[in-house]
C-alpha cells in the first residue's frame, strides 16, 4: 500500500488540474471553429434539426443606451441592425435561409419583439415551404426605464415546421417543467446578467434556450443559428450534448462567444445560471 505525503498529493492534484485546463482549452478552440463570420444568405445545405434565430429588432437598436442598465463600455461594436424599411425583405431572406438549411422533418424558432412581429407573422402566413404552427411568449424581468409609457417585457417566439413531422419532448429539465404541469404557451425566465464581461447588444438566457432545445430536439441533433450574435445557442447546445453550427456578420460576436465558453466551461458559470433563474 502506497503512502503519499502532502507534497506528492499536491503535485498530483496540480498535474490533474493542468490536464483538465488543457483539455478545456482544446475544446474551446474546437467550439470556436463552429462559429462562422457569414451572411445568412450564404448558408446552404446545413440539414439542421432545429434552427433558432433572434433577428435584429428593426428599431435602430444598438444595445448601448444607459436605460438598458449596462456599462456601454462593455458592449462590443459591430451590431448589424435592420432598417424599418427593409425589415420585410430581411425576414423573407431569413425564412429562405431556414428553408434551405432545415431537414425535411426539422423545425425553427424565431424570436421577435412586439415592434415588428406583425411583419414576421404576415410573411410567414404567405411563405411557401414553411408552416407556422404556433406562437409562444417569453416573459422576462428586464425592461428599459420608461417614464412616459409602460415598458414591454414579452418576446414572441414563432414555432415553424417544414413538414408534418417534428420532434417534441413533453418535459425539459428546467424548473419550467419540473414544477407543475408543462406549459409552453408562456415561458417565465429571468435574464442571466454577466458582470464585468464583454457583452453583445442582445443575448438570450441559458435557461430559456435550455428549455426550448430540450423540448424541440434530441441529443446529437444539429442546431443552427444564422444570426447568432454572442453564440449563446452554441454554448447551450454543446452543454446539452447537441451539435451546432452558428454564424453572424459581426466578428465581435465571436469575441464574446469565446468569453462565454470560458465562463461556462472553465469558471462553473452553469452553476450560477441554475440558481434562481425561474420566475414563479
Amino acid at each position: 500500500m502506497k503512502i503519499y505525503d502532502e507534497k506528492t498529493y499536491l503535485v498530483q492534484q496540480n498535474t490533474s488540474n493542468l490536464k483538465t485546463i488543457e483539455i478545456k482549452e482544446k475544446m474551446i478552440k474546437h467550439l470556436l471553429s463552429k462559429y462562422f463570420i457569414k451572411n445568412m444568405n450564404d448558408w446552404a445545405g446545413i440539414e439542421s434539426d432545429l434552427i433558432i434565430a433572434d433577428p435584429p429588432f428593426g428599431i435602430k437598436f444598438s444595445g448601448k443606451p444607459t436605460n438598458y442598465h449596462r456599462n456601454a463600455e462593455n458592449v462590443v461594436d459591430g451590431y448589424v441592425e435592420w432598417g424599418v424599411s427593409e425589415y420585410g425583405k430581411k425576414i423573407q431572406e431569413l425564412l429562405e435561409c431556414i428553408k434551405r438549411n432545415l431537414k425535411e422533418n426539422g423545425q425553427a424558432l424565431i424570436f421577435s419583439g412586439w415592434n415588428n412581429s406583425n411583419i414576421i407573422q404576415d410573411i410567414l402566413m404567405r411563405f411557401k415551404g414553411l408552416k407556422l404552427r404556433s406562437k409562444m411568449y417569453w416573459m422576462y424581468n428586464f425592461a428599459p426605464v420608461c417614464r412616459k409609457k409602460p415598458s414591454h417585457n414579452v418576446y414572441e417566439i414563432f414555432w415553424i415546421t417544414k413538414n408534418e413531422k417534428w420532434t417534441y419532448n413533453k418535459r425539459c429539465n428546467t424548473e419550467h417543467c419540473q414544477i407543475g404541469e408543462p406549459n409552453l404557451t408562456t415561458l417565465n425566465f429571468k435574464r442571466d446578467y454577466k458582470v464585468n464581461m464583454p457583452k453583445y447588444p442582445t443575448r438570450l438566457p441559458f435557461k430559456l434556450l435550455q428549455c426550448l432545445i430540450e423540448h424541440f430536439s434530441n441529443k446529437n441533433d444539429l442546431i443552427f443559428d444564422p444570426l447568432c450574435g454572442s453564440g449563446m445557442v452554441g454554448v447551450v447546445s454543446y452543454i446539452l450534448k447537441r451539435d451546432f453550427i452558428i454564424g453572424d456578420l459581426n466578428k465581435n460576436g465571436k469575441f464574446v462567444f469565446k468569453y462565454l465558453l470560458d465562463y461556462y466551461l472553465k469558471k462553473n458559470g452553469l452553476i450560477q445560471d441554475t440558481q434562481e433563474n425561474y420566475i414563479a
